[in-house]
């Protein structure tokens, strides 16, 4: 009897913290993510996850975040096949219907490649430049508009180094700089 009831009570608790957990999901604000990828290189699968990955690590605590790719099209169909050119009016009505709170919009570019070779070295060198736009819907205001450029340099004595390697590298310089200006101006408004 009493076990019986010891397993009634730990169903109710599983119920009332699942409940819980599905009204605190439902509650959260919902961030429209607009990613597009122009690098075109064979491992764009991994650019994105880098960057994706960051971006939900980072919000998902605090937001809904919802990645939008009938946002792009509907920006491509308007005339604008660069993320970066689109004006805030253009990208709000893009998102018109979809109940966001915030957009964040980020366009990779391709990568600047160069070789350096010294007598004892080679490597290469990458800079990685995303542009980035964050409105906040409810004010019709940008809360950054701007572009992340980033280098990073890798060499070796002996054979060359990939240029997947220092992307990525490059990428989390871009990362990082994004995690601050997300934690100084939309969690702290938030």
């Amino acid at each position: 009897m009493k076990k019986q009831s010891i397993r009634i009570l730990l169903l109710v608790l599983t119920l009332v913290c699942a409940m819980a957990s599905v009204a605190t999901a439902a509650a959260l604000p919902r961030v429209a993510l607009i990613y597009t990828n122009n690098a075109n290189t064979t491992y764009d699968t991994e650019l994105d996850s880098c960057v994706l990955d960051n971006l939900n690590k980072t919000l998902s605590q605090h937001f809904e975040v919802v990645k939008n790719d009938t946002v792009v099209q509907k920006l491509t169909d308007m005339g604008m096949t660069d993320l970066s050119m689109a004006e805030r009016r253009d990208i709000l009505d893009a998102v018109a219907g979809e109940e966001c709170t915030y957009v964040i919009c980020l366009s990779l570019e391709p990568f600047q490649r160069k070789e350096k070779i010294t007598f004892f070295t080679q490597g290469i060198e990458m800079i990685a430049t995303v542009p980035c736009k964050i409105i906040d819907v409810k004010n019709d205001r940008y809360i950054y508009n701007g572009k992340f450029v980033e280098k990073q340099s890798d060499s070796t004595w002996i054979g060359s180094v990939g240029n997947k390697s220092v992307a990525l590298q490059a990428l989390q310089k871009v990362n990082k700089g994004l995690n601050k200006i997300l934690n100084e101006k939309m969690l702290v408004a938030k």
